[in-house]
């Protein structure tokens, strides 16, 4: 297939067909083709790699040409979803959408638009919400430059914090800047930077407002080592060898002044009539009255050290002048919106000094990435602070002793050695603030050759992404390109981590001696042969029955335990190749107060089999799939055989005549579609799962039709075990993968006419089969019920005895004579 003679199908196949797929949907869009513009975007964004925010942009900017508004503005929310600083979505965003989604993409704008006309729409648009003044700046080497706007009379002056006192100058308004108008003052700024081997702050103020506060990055090489400017002479007070926990805290009261509650019960250990830490506190600037009272008043009362800092440097800017204060003693980075229970300090500081190479230390949380219990890379609910404590307690027995290494620590309570900070330095100042600079440190720290180290037998609790709410993604993406050049390797390292899981063990340990939910709950059994995409129709159904689901998957001889409900347990995992295990196993499952054992696995092996036998639980058998065998052996009435619609069941008493079918419909979601346009349509295949067998019949398919039907396209709704090879053929395009709900929206721009679905083997409950067959148009499938049922006017019901090849030339005939 070519598109405007520049670039043709094949091109599609291999490694960077992704690149090939953004390419033509944006040659689409430039040749006004916008109908094939949202398909090439569509699929660019459901295949490999994870799409990037201007893939969504690309599809939205084809949806709102082609009138889908609702569709362009849920794409655009999902770039910035991706990167909330994209330009390009944060443009449309001001142009398409309503007051507060116009208000958050012109405030992304005037620190990335360089186009003076946008920049108006932006400002006029902040000036609705009340905004007086705004600024952006660059910095380089030498210089910082920038413009800022006004509307008042009040002089701008910029000035530059510098280890030698402070530049300001007073900036002129100049009347044919291209943002200056009637009632709007503008002009363009320089200043000169000295160089420095500390961070220097520009400040941009208007009479009494601070119009920007920027930390910028030292413009000298620097050690980054603490001695190098240590005043020997200088302590905290007498307990200088203590650990220091240091805490930066700009805002969220509540949360913070909760934090410190906690930090003052953990301070004493049970037994004990000594300070185990010391606390020093970073007032970074708050803005929050009831927040700098507080912490006064904690000062005032010896149980901090406050720091208080004039202007807001930042979470790198306030963690560099404590560590600075501190020289002595190991220290904590501890985030002001967790809850720390009684000793943690005392525990991570043995974990950190049980091996003379250790060098940070890292809790288990409820929102800490690959930290996170019970589900990692999650945020877990945050639990109250007497539920933190208690998680504490029997982790601190779970998984006493144990330090389990990682790539890196996380800042949110990050636990550093003397040893190891003296080696590394202070935090890096190249980093936007907040994000990933403790990654940083972790990653320097170990290329000096020290470790860093999970201590699981620590809990602490986290809100997390209090500070900056939705700006954290935007600020992490800049972030991490600054660390990909650093330390390249890592991103790849964090994925062969999830995919090893080393923490598992201490979760599951964990979740283990904890108390499970006594709720009733449903084991629901699938293995390595259960169709996914049926096992969570499944699961969904059951949840909006007001029913607790713990799925039960069985490979390789292993039980693995999940509740869905994101509760306990996740981890844990059961072997029932030995007399122990299998009791072990029957009694873990008694604690999730079973009601009902309901198998999907087609085939479970005959030692599961048996030890379900043996759970004294009512069992409900699905008939989900051809293959179950286990099924043929069971006498006659041992055990009815439940179905999800009635194609299973005519299957069914078609195999076992003799045995108790029981239906029970499973909900099936509508496909509506719009009238069929008369030119260009397209035949849709919604194949069930990606097997060989499912491609052998497509290929067998398109050939036959392109032989019958040159210039008929065909659509493959899904995806399947050859998407490149297919692609490569002239009038075959694949979506990529799609679910159920979706199927419409991805279908409407190619025009279906008519849809072959449910034709590799029988797959019953497939939400994606079921709500293909239900589509207003006519759908061509493999009838298993043996004629049972009667089909749609215009369906085509295949016989299911037929190979590749005769449903091939059934298809061809049924659409040329429709």
């Amino acid at each position: 297939m070519v598109l405007n003679g520049v670039i043709d199908v094949p091109s599609l196949a291999g490694a960077r067909a992704h690149i090939a797929l953004e390419r033509l949907a944006a040659e689409a869009l430039t040749a006004h083709d916008f109908a094939t513009a949202l398909k090439y975007a569509d699929r660019r964004i459901r295949v490999a790699p994870p799409p990037a925010a201007h893939c969504f942009v690309l599809r939205a900017e084809a949806a709102w040409r082609l009138g889908f508004s609702e569709a362009a503005l849920f794409d655009l929310a999902r770039a910035l979803l991706v990167d909330p600083s994209d330009v390009g979505a944060n443009r449309r965003m001001l142009a398409w959408a309503a007051d507060d989604q116009r208000l958050a993409a012109a405030t992304q704008l005037i620190c990335r638009e360089g186009n003076p006309a946008i920049l108006r729409a932006a400002i006029a648009e902040l000036r609705r919400a009340g905004g007086r003044h705004w600024a952006a700046c660059s910095v380089f080497d030498n210089h910082v430059t920038g413009w800022v706007a006004w509307t008042n009379a009040l002089p701008v002056e910029v000035s530059l914090a510098i280890e030698d006192g402070t530049l300001t100058s007073i900036l002129e308004p100049n009347p044919f800047h291209p943002l200056a108008s009637a009632d709007v003052q503008a002009t363009t700024f320089l200043v000169r930077r000295p160089p420095s081997k500390t961070a220097q702050i520009v400040t941009l103020r208007c009479g009494e407002d601070v119009i920007q506060v920027r930390r910028v990055a030292p413009n000298l090489a620097s050690t980054m080592n603490l001695r190098a400017t240590r005043d020997p002479a200088t302590r905290i007070g007498s307990n200088v060898d203590l650990p220091t926990v240091i805490v930066p805290v700009y805002g969220d009261a509540r949360a913070t002044i909760e934090c410190f509650k906690s930090l003052d019960k953990a301070r004493r250990p049970r037994g004990s009539g000594k300070d185990a830490f010391q606390v020093l506190a970073i007032d970074d600037a708050s803005p929050e009255v009831e927040l700098q009272r507080h912490l006064s008043e904690l000062a005032t009362t010896g149980k901090i050290r406050l720091l208080v800092n004039t202007v807001n440097l930042g979470f790198v800017g306030a963690i560099n002048r404590a560590l600075k204060e501190v020289r002595t003693g190991d220290i904590v980075l501890l985030n002001s919106d967790t809850l720390v229970p009684p000793g943690f300090v005392d525990r991570l500081a043995d974990v950190a000094h049980s091996a003379p190479n250790i060098g940070t230390v890292t809790p288990l949380s409820n929102n800490g990435d690959i930290f996170s219990f019970p589900t990692p890379n999650d945020v877990n609910p945050m639990p109250r602070y007497d539920e933190i404590v208690a998680i504490d307690r029997v982790a601190s027995a779970a998984n006493a002793g144990h330090a389990i290494d990682v790539a890196s620590g996380i800042g949110f309570c990050l636990y550093v050695t003397r040893a190891c900070l003296d080696s590394v330095g202070e935090l890096s100042d190249n980093f936007e603030r907040g994000y990933l600079e403790d990654v940083d440190l972790c990653l320097r720290a170990r290329a000096n050759g020290f470790r860093n180290v999970c201590a699981p037998s620590v809990y602490v609790g986290h809100h997390g992404s209090k500070s900056f709410q939705e700006e954290k993604r935007g600020l992490v993406l800049r972030n991490l390109g600054i660390l990909d050049q650093r330390f390249p390797n890592y991103r790849e390292e964090c994925r062969a981590f999830e995919i090893a899981d080393p923490l598992r063990p201490a979760r599951a340990a964990l979740e283990r001696a904890l108390p499970w939910p006594a709720e009733p709950s449903v084991l629901v059994l699938a293995g390595e042969r259960t169709c996914p995409a049926v096992t969570e129709a499944r699961i969904r159904h059951l949840r909006l029955d007001g029913e607790r689901t713990i799925l039960l998957s069985w490979e390789q001889d292993v039980l693995h335990l999940r509740a869905t409900d994101g509760g306990l347990p996740q981890a844990t995992r059961l072997r029932l190749d030995a007399e122990a295990g299998r009791a072990e196993a029957g009694d873990l499952l008694t604690r999730l107060c079973p009601t009902r054992i309901e198998i999907l696995d087609p085939n479970p092996s005959p030692r599961l089999t048996e030890w379900i036998g043996g759970l004294d639980l009512p069992v409900d058998r699905w008939l989900l799939s051809a293959s179950i065998g286990e099924i043929a052996s069971l006498p006659p009435h041992t055990t009815p055989l439940l179905v999800p619609s009635k194609s299973a069941k005519a299957f069914a008493q078609e195999r076992w005549p003799n045995r108790e079918i029981v239906l029970h419909d499973w909900p099936t979601g509508s496909l509506t579609l719009p009238p069929i346009s008369a030119s260009h349509k397209s035949l849709v295949i919604v194949p069930a799962t990606p097997s060989p067998a499912s491609l052998r019949m497509i290929r067998t398919l398109a050939d036959r039709l392109w032989r019958r039907e040159p210039s008929l396209p065909i659509v493959i709704a899904g995806t399947t075990c050859g998407d490149d090879r297919l692609m490569s053929r002239p009038n075959l395009f694949v979506t990529g993968a799609v679910a159920a709900d979706e199927l419409g929206e991805v279908l409407t721009p190619h025009n279906p006419g008519w849809i072959l679905t449910d034709f590799e083997q029988p797959i019953f409950g497939h939400p994606l089969v079921e709500a293909a067959k239900q589509a207003t148009r006519p759908v061509a499938y493999c009838d298993w019920s043996g004629g049972a049922l009667k089909p749609r006017k215009g369906d085509l019901a295949i016989p299911a005895i037929v190979n590749a090849a005769g449903l091939a030339d059934l298809v061809v005939d049924w659409i040329a004579g429709s």
